[in-house]
C-alpha cells in the first residue's frame, strides 16, 4: 500500500526585508495595479532637504554717530527628509507617483524619465534650477554642502530643494515567498519472495 502524504512548506528566503527600488520591471513582475502600489510600504534612497529664506531688512539711524544702519535678519525654514524616510504612494500613474510623508500633508512626485524595466521612479522637484546656486544660501544652514536642484511646493510653501550628489528614488521592501508542494511517500523495498510470489 501506498502511503502519501502532501505537504505544503512556504519558505521566507529573506528574514528581514531588503530594501530594493521600485523599478517598472518590479512592478510587472509582481504584477502590481496602481491600488497595489498606493498600499505598498515606500521609502526614499536619500536625503531631500527643503529650505526657505526670508530676509527682514531694517533701516535706522544710528543716533551716536549719525550713520545709516542697515540690520538684515535672516528666518531660514527648513523641512528634512533623511534617508529611507517612510512615505505612501497616494496617487499612482505609469510614469509619475505622488507620495506623502504626512497625513495630512504635501506631496512629492516621483518620475519614471525613460522606459525600460530598470527605471527607477526618481524625485523630480515641480521647478528644475539651470544650476546650483550655493551662493545665495545662507552659511550656517547646516547643509552647506549640498546642491540646490529646483523648488518645490510643499503645503502652502515654496521651498528650495537640496540634495546631496544623486536624485533620491523610491525604495520598496522586497520579500521572496516560494511555494513548495512535496509529495512525500515511503518506500517499502522490495525482496526476491515478493517477486517469486508475483510469478
Amino acid at each position: 500500500m501506498r502511503f502519501l502524504i502532501p505537504f505544503i512548506c512556504v519558505f521566507f528566503i529573506f528574514g528581514c526585508a531588503s530594501r530594493v527600488p521600485l523599478t517598472k520591471g518590479l512592478i510587472r513582475d509582481y504584477g502590481l495595479s496602481s491600488g497595489d502600489i498606493t498600499r505598498l510600504q515606500l521609502y526614499i534612497s536619500d536625503g531631500i532637504l527643503l529650505e526657505k529664506r526670508t530676509a527682514k531688512i531694517d533701516k535706522n539711524i544710528d543716533s551716536a554717530s549719525f550713520a545709516l544702519k542697515k540690520v538684515e535678519d535672516y528666518y531660514v525654514k527648513q523641512l528634512y527628509f533623511k534617508r529611507e524616510t517612510p512615505c505612501i504612494a497616494v496617487n499612482a500613474a505609469p510614469d509619475k507617483l505622488s507620495v506623502s510623508f504626512e497625513w495630512p500633508g504635501g506631496r512629492l512626485n516621483f518620475c519614471a524619465v525613460s522606459h525600460g524595466p530598470s527605471v527607477t521612479y526618481d524625485y523630480q522637484p515641480h521647478k528644475m534650477s539651470a544650476r546650483d546656486t550655493p551662493q545665495t544660501r545662507p552659511q550656517a544652514t547646516g547643509f552647506g554642502n549640498w546642491t540646490m536642484i529646483g523648488e518645490e511646493t510643499y503645503g502652502d510653501t515654496l521651498y528650495n530643494v537640496l540634495i546631496r550628489k544623486d536624485f533620491p528614488v523610491l525604495l520598496v521592501d522586497k520579500t521572496s515567498l516560494k511555494n513548495f508542494t512535496i509529495d512525500a511517500r515511503k518506500v517499502k523495498g522490495l525482496r526476491q519472495t515478493d517477486v517469486k510470489a508475483k510469478y
